[in-house]
């Protein structure tokens, strides 16, 4: 094996350099992994406008290949195909001893590595490795964005028969609304920004209608329910909301939400725009319930990957684009500039730099 490899590092604004720098040394409890498939993130693309002051490496949603094992591990041997949890548990906290992994991400992972899975080969912990088998590097790949659209349903109280808001339709909503779908959902309407590819694949992901907020306010839209109860009327009402926008459009969210209801939210804003203001009596007599979604630690792995295998997730709709580790930087480029059509972005490491789709 060669002793150095590819790595890509990012700087604001939008800069990207490949390196070549040198390979990993396995240590005990870890493992080598050839990345052949990594998922550009929303946070990667805050990362690469304005918080990497900076060169720094990048990229989570990682799935390849165990080319090298270290001393002390049981659980993944050499040639097993791999996704990486983004955060693990430690199992010892007064919070993991409790029963609450969910709320410790004090486990190991790869955070700190000098590359990560913008790069030929990444070192990653045993315990944030998981094997698979029976899917392609690239649907493999999707596997820790949809556990965080399967966190925001588990928020979410999903119960069947629920009418469904989805805001927000990059990767994330479209895959909530593909659960949604799933789990029983009623009536699923999704919402976003723009006209475009992203509101088709949401009806092809399993939504009944779709619309642009531009042309039609999430407040003024005539969904089917009225509200069942209590002291503030409204002529139409859904029982859940899921946010994957922006904090901001949380207020007018809200005044949608049926009696009981209750809004999940992943959305992320900086700035000023993360403060929001809504009418506190109207959120009371409405008994809604407002909930943050953060899927850290990285949990149902094995779930999720079942879930692609059975074929929840049509994933061919869902991944637009595919490059190789050279058109990193073009790859940023076209989701900042195209949010209407330009979905799940892969890049294959291990591509030549004239491929890619």
């Amino acid at each position: 094996m060669a002793q150095t490899m590819r790595a890509a590092f990012v700087k604001a604004p939008f800069q990207v350099q490949v390196r070549e720098v040198p390979l990993p040394q396995v240590r005990p409890g870890w493992i080598l992994v050839r990345v052949e498939a990594c998922g550009i993130c929303g946070t990667d693309l805050h990362l690469a406008r304005t918080e990497a002051k900076d060169w720094v490496p990048f990229g989570h949603e990682i799935a390849g290949v165990a080319v090298e094992v270290g001393p002390g591990v049981t659980t993944v041997h050499e040639g097993d195909h791999v996704v990486l949890e983004s955060g693990t548990f430690c199992r010892y906290c007064d919070a993991c001893r409790d029963g609450r992994v969910d709320l410790c991400n004090n486990g190991p992972n790869f955070w700190g590595n000098p590359t990560m899975g913008f790069a030929e080969y990444i070192l990653a912990p045993e315990e944030a490795t998981v094997p698979f088998e029976g899917l392609s590097f690239e649907q493999a790949a999707l596997v820790e964005p949809l556990g965080v659209a399967l966190d925001l349903l588990y928020t979410a109280e999903l119960r069947p028969g629920n009418d469904v808001l989805v805001v927000g339709l990059g990767p994330i909503g479209l895959m909530a609304i593909a659960l949604a779908r799933r789990m029983g959902a009623g009536r699923i309407y999704g919402a976003h920004s723009r006209p475009g590819r992203r509101l088709e694949t949401g009806l092809i992901m399993g939504a009944d209608e779709v619309f642009c907020v531009r042309e039609q306010a999430v407040s003024a839209y005539p969904y089917r329910k009225r509200r069942t109860a209590g002291v503030t009327h409204r002529e139409h009402a859904v029982d859940r909301v899921l946010v994957t926008a922006p904090p901001h459009v949380i207020p007018e969210a809200l005044e949608v939400l049926n009696y009981g209801g209750i809004l999940a939210f992943i959305g992320i804003e900086y700035g000023p725009r993360a403060q929001i203001t809504f009418d506190a009596n109207a959120f009371h007599f409405n008994k809604a319930q407002l909930r943050a979604s953060f899927a850290s630690p990285a949990l149902y792995f094995p779930t999720c990957l079942q879930m692609l295998r059975d074929g929840w997730l049509k994933t061919e709709a869902l991944i637009s684009h595919v490059f190789p580790l050279e058109r990193l930087g073009e790859a940023l480029q076209l989701l900042q500039e195209d949010r209407a059509n330009a979905l799940k972005v892969l890049i294959r490491p291990q591509l030549t730099e004239g491929g890619g789709r």
